[in-house]
């Protein structure tokens, strides 16, 4: 199972270069898909499942690698500080400025680890926020508020998932 996510991951992100992912909501999904199935083949080729079922592992892993590879793709928009031609420390605070979501997002997937109805709640609020933000602003179309809105969204979902099934998945690991 571990070699055909990451041959799928991999399709996936060689299709998204091909597309291209700037302003192309389509690359931007296939980027997004592509990293998730890499990410979950790399845990499933390191991680030991115990006495889970793959269902199981699958379960346990999937939010936590969703929500990875979402804060992955936050960070990407804080690379546009490098095009402003600022000075070295000038570019050092702009990108800890910019990266202070992605930072937020894994602190709260460090807080949420064990203590899934956290992220099950956070999460899809965060979504939802982000929405009701962006509804009437120039970027609020359709396409931008499912690529934004989306992966958070789902990502609490599987969380609440994970806490509901909390004790399958741990006392088989």
């Amino acid at each position: 199972m571990a070699w055909l996510l990451l041959a799928a991951g991999c399709l996936m992100l060689a299709l998204a270069y091909v597309l291209g992912i700037s302003d192309n909501p389509p690359g931007i999904v296939l980027l997004l898909a592509g990293l998730f199935a890499v990410a979950l083949g790399a845990i499933f080729s390191f991680v030991r499942g115990g006495r889970r079922s793959p269902t199981h592992q699958l379960l346990y892993w999937a939010p936590r690698a969703l929500c990875i590879v979402f804060a992955l793709f936050l960070s990407l928009f804080a690379l546009d500080v490098f095009q402003e031609g600022r000075g070295v420390l000038e570019t050092a605070l702009a990108l800890f400025l910019h990266l202070i979501p992605t930072f937020l997002l894994l602190i709260l997937l460090a807080l949420s680890w064990r203590r899934e109805w956290i992220a099950g709640i956070i999460f899809p609020l965060l979504g939802v926020l982000y929405v009701v933000w962006a509804w009437n602003k120039p970027f609020g179309v359709l396409s931008t508020l499912l690529l934004m809105a989306g992966p958070p969204i789902l990502t609490g979902a599987l969380f609440l998932l994970n806490w509901y099934y909390r004790r399958k998945l741990r006392e088989q690991f």
